[in-house]
């Protein structure tokens, strides 16, 4: 339907596993067919997106189109110049965030976090279109389309965007429903097509849709795989919390250009183990703190203070049969180049437990592994957890990041996906002693956990723990003060 749809503008909504890069392989391809020696842009969120996910999503389904990379097209490079190939009418002044074709159609790789103004293109794709700043897309990917209809004019593909997403998880998403309205009113210019996981069901795995079933919860599962909207969450433990205020995009693209740019072009396996050194708001010469959520689920979450600023810099996870062993061993290992190796642990009388699998409590597991990478570990130990009205009160200062004496509080939002899905999911009822986090899902083994309160619980221990105090020391703090 895409394919032979007529108007300029398409944009898909679909399920996990219904073909979103499928669909943007076949527009590349027909791109490339109808206007040789053109120039497009293909946009992600951000250049590390890009390079670890939407590029080998993308070569993979070129592939099935009979598209070899290193044959008929090269990423992040020109081609031998012995074979001669054409060049873009306008092309780039270099190729390293670019896909040549062998007719001399380019692709220029644009992502959110790397300035795209400047050059002209005949048609654009996007993946992961509702996570894009809709502002900056306007203003810095469509801009471009102003190659003049002198050359491409005529051609069936000129000015034409696709753009694939899944549903939207947050407010600011929500700006693709606008293409929605769109197509109702302009249905000869703009198509918006939705559709289940169901509609690929051929070419997905037997017993595919009971496992996913059996791994997310109702709720997720609707929006993964039915493609169901869901209604909004109101209130909840966190209802501060707002993507735009709260979260930032940091990835070191010098760092992720030198893989790219060394003269042999993509290679996907270069991106499947990435670590620390492709973030751009961790200070390598500063302590970390972390924390952790202990049991059949393991978590950490990983904070750093620096310049009045308290960021959350990544949430790692590992399920059984991995231990808390194996989730620590995995943390050091993507914090290997830390320069100061001085880790802050905060935790609380849960780490005392076992899990019947080490003779050892948690708090020793995780302590003996970091000592045996290298790391001093400064252990914060504070007894009993603090109540949930307790650190639903705290977040209801700390997150309006206008108190003195508090830092501010931010998170990165891509390191910390599974940690800001399980803040914005937390939902708040009233219990015996004030306002509790409900955590019903956490004794479903069948959900996805990730998704489930356990990282906003390590979390709050790290928060609270390192900061409530400085709010009792002021004499402000009321421990039964709702919002």
């Amino acid at each position: 339907m895409v394919r032979v749809a007529p108007q300029k503008i398409k944009v898909i909504e679909a399920g996990r596993g219904a073909g979103k890069t499928t669909v943007m392989a076949d527009e590349v391809s027909d791109v490339v067919h109808d206007m040789p020696r053109s120039t497009n842009f293909m946009q992600g969120v951000t250049f590390q997106q890009m390079l670890t996910l939407t590029l080998g999503s993308f070569v993979d389904s070129m592939a099935t189109l009979g598209y070899i990379l290193g044959l008929h097209y090269f990423i992040g490079r020109r081609p031998p110049a012995k074979w001669k190939w054409a060049e873009a009418y306008q092309p780039p002044l270099n190729y390293d965030k670019a896909i040549y074709f062998y007719n001399g159609t380019v692709y220029l790789l644009f992502s959110q976090d790397v300035a795209s103004r400047g050059p002209n293109t005949a048609s654009g794709v996007a993946d992961e279109f509702a996570l894009l700043d809709p502002t900056k897309f306007q203003s810095e990917a469509v801009a471009t389309l102003r190659l003049k209809p002198s050359v491409f004019g005529k051609c069936r593909r000129y000015l034409s965007q696709t753009y694939c997403t899944s549903i939207p998880r947050t407010q600011k998403g929500k700006f693709i429903y606008t293409y929605e309205e769109d197509s109702r009113k302009n249905p000869e210019k703009v198509l918006f097509l939705r559709a289940s996981s169901h509609i690929n069901k051929a070419n997905l795995p037997d017993q595919w849709f009971e496992n996913q079933k059996r791994i997310l919860s109702k709720y997720d599962y609707n929006i993964e795989i039915e493609n169901i909207r869901p209604r909004a969450l109101k209130g909840g433990f966190y209802p501060l919390y707002s993507e735009g205020k709260h979260t930032y995009t940091a990835y070191n693209n010098d760092y992720l250009s030198g893989l790219l740019d060394n003269g042999d072009g993509y290679d996907k396996d270069k991106f499947s183990n990435m670590d620390c050194r492709q973030d751009a708001d961790w200070y390598p010469d500063a302590p970390l703190d972390i924390s952790l959520d202990y049991g059949k689920f393991n978590c950490v979450v990983t904070g750093q203070e620096t310049m009045n600023m308290c960021r959350f810099l990544s949430a790692m996870s590992v399920e059984s049969p991995k231990l808390t062993k194996d989730l620590v061993e995995e943390w050091c290992t993507y914090y290997r180049f830390h320069t100061e190796k001085v880790v802050y642990y905060w935790y609380d009388q849960t780490a005392q437990g076992k899990d019947g699998r080490s003779p050892k409590c948690y708090s020793e597991i995780v302590t003996d592994t970091l000592i045996a990478n290298g790391w001093e570990v400064v252990p914060r130990y504070y007894g009993k957890a603090p109540d949930h009205v307790d650190k639903y009160n705290f977040w209801a200062i700390a997150m309006r990041n206008d108190h003195p004496i508090l830092p501010h509080f931010s998170w990165n939002k891509h390191n910390c996906k599974y940690l800001l899905e399980s803040i914005s999911n937390a939902g708040a009822k009233e219990g015996t002693n004030g306002i509790e986090k409900i955590k019903t899902d956490e004794r479903n083994d069948k959900l996805d956990q990730r998704f489930t309160t356990h990282f906003s619980d390590a979390c709050d221990m790290l928060a609270y723990f390192k900061y409530a105090h400085l709010l009792k020391e002021t004499g402000i703090w009321m421990p039964t003060m709702m919002i």
